[in-house]
């Protein structure tokens, strides 16, 4: 059985606007920063533009959140969301694979 990107993205949304002991750990801003990066997607480019800070500064508050999860709620919750975010990144990165030898400039 294959489950739809969309309804993850649907339950991760209503677990994170529901969770009284998430709400109790962080602040209205970091749910929304949290709700951003894992559910709508959005890379740290996009979120440092729209709040207005530099992205180094947004990619600390966001591992900060991280570590509120953990220290706060769960260990693997955090874990998972870190994978989670490590795989927003690597979606964002370009990347050329092909084999030079068979280029033909023309």
């Amino acid at each position: 059985m294959k489950i739809d990107k969309k309804d993850i993205n649907i339950f991760l949304a209503l677990w994170i606007k529901s969770d009284p002991e998430l709400w109790g750990e962080l602040r209205d801003i970091q749910i929304k920063l949290l709700l951003q990066r894992i559910v709508k997607e959005k890379s740290f480019t996009e979120m440092a533009k729209e709040h207005k800070v530099c992205e180094t500064k947004l990619r600390q508050i966001f591992e900060a959140i991280l570590k509120r999860i953990e220290i706060g709620l769960n260990k693997e919750v955090a874990n998972h969301l870190r994978k989670i975010n490590n795989l927003l990144e690597r979606k964002n990165v370009m990347r050329i694979e092909h084999d030079f030898n068979q280029v033909f400039l023309n």
